[in-house]
């Protein structure tokens, strides 16, 4: 009798190779729906099985990290701090996108948007353990610091650029860089989360960075209020055809329309005048609850400059609660300066902006949301010539021979001044004189 044992231990072994084959196409299926749902496409990189990893976990298991506030009434009615909520799984209100370059004060924004609607706000990289089955995410999308990892859950959002003058947000934004010691990966940032919002680095390490990365940022700033105002813009061809994002073309269907509903000044909604600030937060409420006033869950619009005064004095009982707290640690914000030549290259991009949004041809001098982006702009540009006006226009000390190359330190010699040219008032009447251009200042080599 021949026996059939070889056939059994046979049939085993296909059996655990194709339970083996389904586990590992069940995992391919996983990660192919995770990539549906975060967008299919990473515009900047494509996700690995680690970071997908760290999405699944994020939306079935993640569990908040710290405890955040926001403002609601007490029975008596008076305002009072209490924690957020997070959303019910069943529950989806209508979405807000905060866009903002970093370092242009997020952390503040988002706070007060907490604050009115009473839910937590995610991020784009998950660091807040959020997940993405939130009311509202902040990012820095298109900007290589954010990414775009909600898919399409946020289809019906509506888009607020945060706006802060590029003097300062490159600044923060190098702040931002130091305390997560220049991280490379998602797992180094996790991990140094509570560096961030507690000191600033040193101005020789500022000056280091900065010279490094000033004309990269600058562009960078500039492009992203071009890649919103334009619906998604990334560049135009020499023969005039538009490249859009991916995720904001009308035919993917992942959001409505990348088109900001306001642009908010963050250096308003930071202003030591409370009525500013209040002014500022309305506005931004405003365009939170535009278009979905009756579906928006959001508190009385009496309660909105209590939310807003609130959020600014948990400043002195909160650490880390936003960027002030890095006053106490390390050297004041303002010693963080740039070079004269630096500063006229902030002042060339801020008036390509403006002549760019009041250009008639295109009807940006009639769109409100241009009109809320000049303004501002036109308030950067005021700030910056004065700066250039008091800073002195050399980036090199003198030399013993021309042919030395130039230092990065700055210097005050030579001791005199360019004098402003030309000298005398101008006229209603044209005329020929003088018949010659002014030359760049200096005309010789520093001696």
């Amino acid at each position: 009798m021949v026996s059939d044992r070889p056939d059994r231990e046979a049939l085993q072994a296909r059996r655990k190779r194709l339970k083996r084959s389904a586990i590992y196409a069940a995992v391919a299926v996983l990660f192919i729906a995770q990539l549906t749902e975060y967008g299919e496409i990473f515009h900047q990189s494509m996700p690995g099985f680690g970071t997908t990893g760290r999405m699944f976990w994020a939306k079935y298991f993640h569990k908040p990290t710290d405890e955040r506030m926001l403002v609601r009434k007490n029975k008596e009615g008076i305002c009072e701090w209490a924690p957020p909520l997070k959303l019910e799984r069943s529950y989806t209100p209508p979405h807000t996108l905060l866009v903002a370059f970093p370092g242009s004060g997020k952390r503040l924004a988002w706070r007060i948007m907490e604050s009115l609607t009473g839910y937590v706000t995610g991020d784009d990289w998950n660091l807040s353990d959020e997940g993405y089955h939130v009311a509202s995410i902040k990012t820095s999308y298109p900007h290589y610091e954010g990414v775009w990892t909600w898919g399409d859950k946020f289809y019906d959002a509506n888009i607020i650029f945060l706006l802060r003058n590029p003097r300062w947000a490159i600044p923060s934004y190098q702040t931002m860089r130091h305390e997560l010691q220049y991280s490379t990966s998602w797992e180094q940032s996790y991990s140094r989360r509570p560096n961030t919002y507690t000191k600033r680095p040193d101005i020789p390490e500022w000056i280091r960075w900065r010279d490094r990365q000033f004309r990269r940022q600058l562009r960078m700033w500039g492009w992203m209020i071009d890649f919103y105002m334009n619906n998604g813009l990334r560049r135009t061809l020499d023969d005039g055809r538009q490249i859009i994002d991916w995720h904001c073309k009308p035919n993917k269907e992942i959001i409505n329309s990348c088109f900001p509903k306001t642009i908010v000044s963050y250096e308003k909604l930071n202003s030591k005048n409370t009525l500013i600030g209040e002014a500022e937060a309305q506005r931004l409420a405003d365009a939170m609850i535009e278009g979905r006033e009756d579906l928006l869950p959001i508190a009385e619009k009496e309660d909105w400059r209590c939310a807003y005064d609130e959020t600014i004095l948990k400043r002195a009982t909160e650490p880390q609660w936003d960027g002030t707290n890095r006053d106490v640690v390390g050297p004041p914000g303002d010693q963080k300066n740039f070079t004269w030549f630096q500063l006229q290259d902030i002042k060339t991009e801020l008036e390509r902006l403006i002549t760019n949004y009041t250009n008639v041809t295109l009807g940006w001098d009639v769109d409100p949301i241009a009109n809320q982006l000049v303004f501002s702009l036109a308030d950067y540009l005021t700030e910056i010539d004065y700066e250039i006006s008091i800073t002195p226009p050399y980036t090199w000390p003198p030399t013993s021979t021309p042919s030395d190359s130039p230092s990065s330190l700055p210097t005050s010699s030579p001791t005199f001044k360019p004098t402003p040219f030309p000298t005398f008032p101008p006229t209603d009447k044209p005329t020929n004189f003088p018949t010659f251009k002014p030359t760049p200042f200096p005309t010789f080599p520093p001696t």
